[in-house]
């Protein structure tokens, strides 16, 4: 455990396919980068993903809280830090920072995890994990409630199917992809004035292959509540609290 770094750190640069029209890094890019930091740091310990597959497990985002002072932009180098900060309960808490090369913050970030049985999907004690916590050090306050609920007259925005491409190792749609439907859902006007400032994710259930869903959206004025739903059977699989600017 001495050779695993408290604190993971990687530089990258801003690719020509993660940007929009803008030139601007795509917000379900800016979130695939922090979970993917997420899944390099704890590959290093017990608890990666081939860890926990021989466990019949799996680790399973439950929320993330992201505030961004500004998107980076094509060719921009980025460095990404992220560290655990803790358990609280039976969620791993995990915090991220994004700066330029230059030490400019761009945006903090937070998030809560789980394990899960892969079989009955319950979740896993981790409370002895072994793992070089931070628990000094804390980039946002994580908060654990789920974002509020839709109303049922709730505007559908778009509907999408999925795809093959939309699923993970798990056989689930990734994180990233409920992100991407719910910004697609807006306007061509809207995405290419303003970006989201202050986003606040809760993952309720997972959508699978061949599931149509549908985003729903509700609030104005910049503040913006915004829900996936699985078609079939109107389950909740996703609800998001927005700012844009």
């Amino acid at each position: 455990m001495s050779t695993v770094p408290a604190v993971w750190k990687e530089q990258r640069f801003v690719e020509s396919f993660e940007v929009d029209t803008k030139g601007r890094l795509k917000p379900h890019v800016f979130f695939a980068l922090l979970t993917n930091s997420a899944w390099k740091h704890a590959s290093l310990t017990a608890h990666g993903y081939q860890d926990l597959l021989d466990r019949n497990q799996m680790w399973v985002l439950v929320k993330l809280q992201l505030s961004v002072r500004r998107f980076p932009r094509w060719s921009e180098q980025i460095v990404i830090e992220t560290w655990g900060k803790g358990v609280q309960k039976l969620y791993a808490l995990r915090d991220f920072i994004i700066t330029t090369a230059s030490g400019e913050k761009l945006a903090s970030a937070t998030s809560a995890w789980l394990v899960l049985d892969r079989e009955s999907h319950r979740p896993v004690r981790i409370d002895q994990m072994i793992f070089p916590w931070t628990p000094g050090r804390s980039e946002l306050d994580t908060d654990l409630q789920k974002v509020p609920e839709l109303a049922e007259a709730s505007e559908e925005r778009a509907r999408f199917h999925v795809v093959f491409s939309d699923l993970d190792v798990n056989g689930h749609v990734t994180a990233a992809r409920y992100l991407q439907w719910m910004v697609d859902s807006q306007s061509r006007e809207v995405l290419e004035e303003k970006q989201p400032r202050s986003l606040e994710v809760s993952f309720l259930a997972e959508a699978m292959m061949g599931d149509e869903v549908a985003v729903l959206s509700e609030g104005a004025g910049g503040h913006e509540l915004c829900g996936v739903r699985r078609v079939s059977d109107r389950k909740e699989l996703c609800r998001a609290r927005m700012e844009w600017a």
